[in-house]
């Protein structure tokens, strides 16, 4: 996967729960703290996406990132393509 689908990713995880996941404005230290790469490679990231038309950078008082309908739908094929190859169980110790 290339890397700014996982930074792609990361804000689909941040926001996917939200009742209007759209409408997020996902701080740059949200991702941070989920992703292990710099602001600068994140900020590269981020361009590539506004590129694709998968998120919308806004400055506001500070920066916020808004995922797109279209980076939604692109990380839910992301998620889906890419299965686990193995899974771990956890069984209770008698």
């Amino acid at each position: 996967m290339e890397n700014e689908y996982q930074t792609l990713q990361t804000i689909f995880h941040i926001v996917k729960y939200d009742t209007h996941p759209e409408t997020y404005l996902c701080s740059p230290r949200e991702i941070i703290l989920r992703q292990s790469q710099d602001w600068d490679t994140i900020q590269q990231h981020l361009q590539l996406l506004v590129n694709q038309e998968l998120v919308v950078v806004k400055q506001l008082d500070k920066v916020a990132v808004c995922i797109t309908h279209k980076g939604i739908e692109k990380a839910k094929s992301l998620v889906q393509s890419h299965r686990p190859i193995f899974s771990f169980s956890i069984n209770p110790v008698s």
